[in-house]
This record gives structure tokens, C-alpha cells and sequence, in this order.
């Protein structure tokens, strides 16, 4: 899709009889960007409509897409259209778009386009994030190179607190993955392929006695980051494991590093949340 894009500006571009440098004059960048998108990389999707204006067309043209479709399935059909290395990338640069607009803020939108993040470097090792709290909801994105992620939450109908009430639930599941045990078991399961593996290997492997070994995998599967299946072999029936929900923890530790980290440096930070984050009186279910 963004291969789509740079041909239809560069047809665009021809026919009205601009230069790269005079569209690139246009829209506030260089003549070497313009260069970029018509070889075959993607715009700043902030930087649709203003290119679609100066070319007179609209943001869907510049899609090759019917005037009616809408933005969110013209970014489906661009992300479906990439590698899924190049998509993951792509769809960074989306997320990050989708936080300067959130901002509300002119000045940082055309400052800070998704170009910028080729340029995050601390040369004293801090993490750089931005951070929104609305009292529509929360962003969050860390923006260092070596390890990028969003978090986007619109405010539940019940609010924060009623959706995080479950306090019992959520102390089990902290009680469970604060046992350094439990965590070196986490990484050698996710180190291999998601088979089953015998409660002797995960024991043999973490250096722990079996008796052990079980105990934090009965956590595990209590927490339902593991399943427990019984195999049948000519010494009787073992114990073997498999990990699940995967998607969940990965994100659980991300934070948990994120809340820990020594050097945080906030890139954009902006609050402008006028109420409590949880309610005077949560509901405990």
C-alpha cells in the first residue's frame, strides 16, 4: 500500500507540475522526503490530508481507494499489504500519529511527526516515553529503539476502578509471579517451543528439586499461565506442562520493567486529567 501511495503522489505531483521541491516547500518537509514516498515509503499518516490538499484530491486518492472509504480500512488494507516485520513498523508509526493527535496540540503534531523516531537516541541510557491522561482515557508508548511499545485505554464505562476492582485476583497473580522461581521457569518455558515438557526437565533445567518445580508450576496454572496434562509412559503416568496466554504476561512484564526503570525520560508527558483515577469506593467482586 504505501508503494500505491508514493505512485499516486508522484502522478499527482507530475500533473500539477510541482517539482519535488515545490511540494515538498508546500507541506513543510524536504524535496529528499517526497524523494522517499515516491521510491516506495510511507508518509507520515498526519501528513495525508495536507499532501491530498496541496494536490487537490483526497486523502482516500492517494490510496488508489473509492472516495468513500474510510481511514481505518485504508490502514487495514496498507498494513495487511506490508511484511509482517515491515507491518509491525508501520503500525508503530500509526500508533504514534495516533498519540499526537491526541495531544490536541498543533505545534507538536507538525513537530513531532513519526520521522522523529528515527532520531530517539539517549547517549546516558535513559528510556524515553510519552505519556497522556485524559479524562477520556490514558496513552502510553516507550520510544526507545530498542524496545518500542503503545498502550491505549479509553476510560471504561464504570471507570478505571470498577474495571480494576478485583483486587484478590490481581494480589494471587503478583503473589504467584513474585517468586524468582516461578520467573526463571517463565523463561526457559518461553525459550522453547510451546510442547509439553515433563515436570523432571523443568525442574533439571531451573536446578530446582521437582518438589519445587511443582510448586510454582501449580502457581502457574492456578493463575492460568500454564496448563498440566498427565502422559502415559511405561514407568507410569507423568506430570508435562505447556505455557498459555502469552499475549497477556509479555505486556505484564513490559510494565513491570517500565515501573522499575531508573532512567525514564519522558519525551511528551502531558496530563490534563481533572478527576480522581478510581472512584472514592471501587466495588471489590
Amino acid at each position: 500500500m504505501s508503494g500505491i501511495i508514493g505512485q499516486r503522489i508522484k502522478e499527482l505531483r507530475t500533473k500539477k507540475g510541482l517539482t519535488q521541491e515545490e511540494l515538498g516547500r508546500e507541506i513543510g518537509i524536504t524535496a529528499q522526503a517526497v524523494s522517499k514516498w515516491e521510491r516506495g515509503n510511507s508518509p507520515d499518516a498526519e501528513l495525508l490530508p495536507k499532501i491530498a490538499e496541496v494536490l487537490g484530491v483526497s486523502v482516500n486518492v492517494l490510496f488508489g481507494a473509492d472516495s468513500n472509504e474510510k481511514i481505518d480500512r485504508l490502514i487495514t488494507k496498507e498494513l495487511s499489504s506490508l511484511p509482517q516485520d515491515e507491518a509491525f513498523g508501520r503500525a508503530f508509526e500509526l500508533c504514534w500519529a495516533v498519540e499526537m493527535g491526541l495531544t490536541g496540540k498543533n505545534s507538536l503534531k507538525e513537530k513531532f511527526t513519526p520521522d522523529i523516531l528515527d532520531t530517539l537516541h539517549d547517549e546516558y541510557g535513559h528510556e524515553i516515553f510519552s505519556k497522556l491522561l485524559y479524562n477520556g482515557g490514558l496513552t502510553g508508548a516507550r520510544l526507545s529503539s530498542d524496545g518500542r511499545y503503545f498502550f491505549f485505554m479509553p476510560e471504561p464505562e464504570g471507570g478505571f476502578g470498577q474495571f480494576l476492582s478485583d483486587n484478590e485476583k490481581t494480589a494471587e497473580t503478583f503473589a504467584v509471579l513474585s517468586d524468582i522461581n516461578v520467573l526463571n521457569i517463565i523463561t526457559y518455558m518461553y525459550s522453547r517451543k510451546n510442547t509439553p515438557v515433563s515436570l523432571s526437565l523443568i525442574a533439571e533445567k531451573n536446578h530446582l528439586s521437582e518438589t519445587d518445580a511443582e510448586r510454582a508450576m501449580e502457581g502457574l496454572c492456578k493463575i492460568n499461565l500454564a496448563q498440566c496434562t498427565e502422559i502415559e509412559t511405561e514407568n507410569g503416568e507423568i506430570k508435562a506442562y505447556t505455557y498459555s496466554r502469552e499475549c497477556s504476561l509479555i505486556p505484564l512484564l513490559t510494565y513491570a520493567k517500565e515501573v522499575r526503570s531508573e532512567k525514564p525520560l519522558d519525551f511528551v508527558t502531558l496530563f490534563g486529567r481533572t478527576k480522581p483515577l478510581f472512584s472514592a469506593n471501587p466495588t471489590n467482586c
